[in-house]
């Protein structure tokens, strides 16, 4: 994809991002339903204020199995009738159950890169896109996730991906669908981990995530948005919203099999395996990728994909190559049983 930036001094700071992911580690392990969870809550509302007194937010809360769960939504430009969602998951894994070391699988993870990463990088995107909101066509959401990542036993009997679940059944509460319009989401996922590569999720909105890597790569961020990334499907907080046919794209490592960042599930998910210039990477990305779409300027012409349709999957496109090349072969069979039928039919006339 062939695209030109908008040209802009992007202002995104890795250094304040990387200052925030410390400040969250600080509050303790933000596991849902605990007084850390609680304060985490109350430091992104702090610095959401401290970038205007009067910033738009609303809490969205919950319960999975008794325990109370809370989701945060801070809105820019709320005058604005076309919405587009930045979203990340705050909460931290009760169990490391992924640790080498079996005693430490029942401790939590700190949650440097799962989960502080990206509310990090949401917190300085918000300061940066704020000085622009003047010159910004659209409402942006800043929405944080609770209740991710405790799937997998993390916390008994619970699935991954709750809090984004109950935001989406609860979405009508939170904008006017008869008068507005979401266009698309993007969440950002373990995005703060050194040598930083980010993979071709199978499940997002290929057009939007095709456009975000053509964005990053413009930009010179060419190891980070690879040409040829792995693929894979990873279940995260964009499949409610995708379900709900809002364009989505998950921007995530490979954290399930990477030398470079394996630190998944363990307690060694702390500040040291955090790096200022993957923070920087993900947030110009992602603050170029707004004002390419959104920026009022009569001057500028984007060549994007906005509006980004739905897809298909990599899954349904190899279902369908299967399905061309099986109706192929039966095809050829017929035609050879003809040819073969009529064969006999003529050497039984000539004999």
């Amino acid at each position: 994809m062939n695209i030109e930036n908008y040209q802009i001094e992007l202002e995104f700071d890795g250094d304040k991002a990387f200052n925030y992911v410390q400040d969250q580690l600080d509050i303790g392990f933000r596991i849902p339903g605990t007084e850390e969870r609680e304060n985490c809550t109350q430091y992104f509302i702090s610095k959401f204020l401290d970038i205007d007194s009067s910033f738009s937010y609303l809490l969205h809360n919950f319960t999975i199995f008794s325990t109370e769960c809370q989701n945060i939504l801070f809105k820019l430009n709320e005058e604005k009738d076309n919405i587009f969602i930045l979203g990340t998951h705050y909460d931290s894994r009760a169990k490391a159950t992924r640790d080498s070391n079996t005693e430490d699988r029942l401790k939590p993870v700190p949650g440097a890169n799962d989960g502080a990463s990206g509310s990090a990088v949401l917190i300085e995107l918000a300061r940066v896109l704020y000085a622009q909101k003047d010159y910004l066509s659209s409402e942006i959401w800043f929405l944080f996730f609770d209740a991710e990542d405790q799937g997998g036993n993390g916390m008994p009997g619970w699935d991954w991906i709750e809090g984004s679940e109950q935001f989406v059944n609860s979405i009508d509460a939170f904008y006017d669908s008869t008068v507005e319009n979401i266009e698309g989401m993007i969440l950002l996922d373990m995005v703060g981990g050194p040598n930083l590569r980010f993979i071709n999720e199978q499940y997002s909105t290929s057009s939007l995530l095709d456009e975000l890597f053509a964005v990053g790569r413009k930009l010179g961020y060419t190891n980070e948005f690879p040409s040829n990334p792995v693929s894979n499907s990873i279940i995260d907080d964009h499949i409610a919203f995708l379900n709900q046919g809002i364009p989505s794209a998950d921007l995530i490592i490979n954290f399930w099999d990477n030398p470079s960042w394996p630190y998944h599930h363990t307690t060694e998910d702390v500040i040291s395996h955090i790096s200022n210039y993957s923070l920087d990477v993900t947030g110009k990305t992602v603050e170029q990728f707004i004002y390419n779409n959104y920026i009022i300027d009569p001057l500028f012409t984007y060549q994007g994909n906005h509006p980004w349709g739905t897809d298909l999957s990599i899954p349904d496109v190899q279902i369908i190559i299967i399905l061309g090349v099986v109706i192929g072969i039966a095809g050829i069979a017929i035609v050879i049983a003809i040819s073969i039928k009529k064969l006999v039919k003529k050497r039984k006339v000539i004999s």
